[in-house]
């Protein structure tokens, strides 16, 4: 019997981990087999939805939906119901607090990774496939742009549509376009791309991106922008960019920007490494990221088709723990 004709059952479930790396398994009454915590979600209720309300019943524990960061949707043979397929929205929850079994759940254990492999068959086929996934992942803490960053000098916030004249007004010149891979901006152009910018608020999953305006705190000008792009959640990595209005440029407020964007993604998202990848040609950026502390990793020759012509690719970065030895 393939999946398809076998009965399905829907779960949300939560794979949780402490400080030390050990996950978090449940037993249920009248089973000997180990799982991640969860339940089915009740009629309306989305995944987090539901996931918060299963752990508050099973583990007595209040979660705040914003603990919880998505894994996306697995499937498995379900381990209490003989026959049946499982498909579990599933998300990590980083847990450093006590539960206690509750409900229908006669057992909420600790394991290291060691440990839980070692159960064998009383390890669910879901919790096997989730203990496949690298390590790393319970790491990540996802990224919610809703409130502005501020620095000595800047303000880093959330882009709007009502930006399009002031990004319009450096990306439109041909000295910032020079080395960026857009030709000199229409401000029709422009507004379309605000317009897709700013829907994209959340640094969660693999290929998210925040544009992000710099705005001097005193008078509140856009001087330029930064990105950070999360590229791999697995590996704990994201790009990161830059761009200022010439008029701005040389007076350090690039090298400002940059460094609370790194502090956010080493700090808060708990990422292991940052690049930055540009034209070896613009000296300006090279400086800048030699002051972030990022090394040159990679030099490529004539491997892209820029602008009528063969150009080089140069790839900076900078690891957590070389930052904070800094």
């Amino acid at each position: 019997m393939t999946d398809s004709e076998r009965p399905t059952i829907h779960v949300v479930a939560a794979f949780t981990t402490d400080h030390q790396g050990r996950i978090l398994m449940v037993r249920k009454s009248g089973s000997e087999i180990f799982m991640q915590p969860g339940g089915k979600p009740e009629a309306g209720e989305e995944p987090a939805e539901a996931l918060v309300r299963e752990l508050a019943e099973e583990l007595l524990i209040d979660v705040d939906p914003d603990e919880l960061v998505t894994w996306g949707r697995h499937e498995a043979d379900a381990a209490n119901e003989p026959g049946h397929h499982l498909v579990a929205d599933v998300f990590a929850l980083r847990l450093d607090r006590e539960v206690t079994a509750a409900a229908e759940i006669a057992e909420a254990r600790w394991f290291t990774r060691e440990e839980a492999a070692a159960l064998g068959d009383r390890l669910a086929p879901l919790a096997r496939r989730m203990l496949e996934l690298p390590p790393t992942r319970s790491q990540f803490r996802p990224f919610r742009f809703t409130e502005p960053i501020e620095t000595a000098r800047l303000r880093l916030r959330p882009i709007t549509v009502n930006d399009v004249d002031a990004f319009h007004a450096f990306q439109s010149r041909e000295d910032v376009a020079r080395f960026m891979l857009f030709e000199p901006r229409s401000h029709e152009e422009m507004a379309a791309k605000v317009a897709e910018w700013s829907s994209h608020t959340a640094l969660e999953r693999d290929g998210d991106y925040l544009e992000i305006p710099v705005e001097l705190r005193t008078g509140g000008r856009v001087i330029g922008h930064l990105y950070l792009s999360l590229r791999s959640v697995d590996h704990l990595t994201a790009e990161i960019g830059w761009g200022l209005h010439p008029d701005f440029q040389g007076q350090g407020f690039a090298e400002e920007g940059a460094r609370a964007l790194l502090q956010l993604a080493f700090e808060r998202m708990r990422l292991h490494r940052v690049f930055a990848e540009l034209d070896p040609r613009n000296d300006a950026s090279v400086a800048l990221c030699r002051r972030l502390g990022m090394r040159e990793e990679a030099h490529f020759r004539q491997d892209m088709w820029f602008k009528g012509a063969w150009a080089d690719t140069g790839i900076y970065a900078v690891l957590a723990e070389e930052l904070s030895a800094r």
